[in-house]
């Protein structure tokens, strides 16, 4: 299967929002293309460097994206606000046409049943835990009932690294995926009781990015 790719330094999970702001010629390009297909690109994250090669520095598991409001702007500008679907991994980068793809293989975002204890677990830390971050009320007290749903919006939430955000990405296991967001969370959690309220660091889910 071939995907247009938005290399960046973020991390997008399945069912998260992610806003984007598009104004370099070819990414619009992309974005006329995907709106008259499907409405889908994959973004996938990079540890350092420019976005103009990915490949040497991409994690190799990313996330396929649906284009769910564009705002065009002068200049042929657009704000775009994207919602992760579906974890993919890429199999080969595809030459740029002008902007990057790549032959992807979907993934599954795991269909297990979870331990009621540990997603009672996980619900008990992420209350307190987006309320800390300046979270809607709305969000903190009405958390999904499905584990999957939980879990990405757990590990969305969580204000930890690229790298700990791309291992809760790759984890297969959504028992797995919950364990580590809860220790993620447990370690958060111990140094805002430490440090006092970090105050709204930013709402659950990726920062916006540019593509530039």
């Amino acid at each position: 299967m071939e995907l247009p790719i938005f290399p960046l330094r973020v991390v997008l999970f399945p069912g998260r929002p992610l806003p984007v702001h598009i104004f370099e010629d070819r990414y619009r390009q992309m974005l006329t293309e995907v709106l008259e297909a499907d409405r889908r690109f994959g973004i996938v994250a990079i540890r350092a460097g420019a976005a103009e090669d990915p490949a040497p520095s991409a994690f190799e598991v990313g996330c396929v994206s649906e284009v769910e409001q564009v705002t065009w702007l002068p200049h042929g500008r657009a704000d775009v606000v994207a919602r992760g679907v579906q974890r993919f991994r890429v199999q080969r980068w595809l030459e740029p046409a002008p902007y990057h793809r790549a032959e992807i293989s979907p993934l599954a975002d795991g269909d297990e049943m979870a331990d009621p204890a540990k997603l009672a677990a996980l619900r008990e830390l992420l209350v307190p835990y987006l309320q800390a971050l300046g979270a809607p009320d709305e969000l903190a007290c009405q958390l999904p009932d499905s584990p999957d749903h939980l879990a990405w919006l757990a590990a969305a939430a969580a204000q930890v690294g690229l790298e700990e955000q791309q291992s809760l990405l790759e984890q297969d296991s959504t028992t797995a995926r919950i364990d580590d967001t809860v220790t993620l969370l447990r370690r958060e959690t111990g140094l805002i009781r430490h440090f006092g309220s970090v105050g709204s660091l930013r709402p659950p889910g990726p920062n916006g990015a540019e593509l530039n």
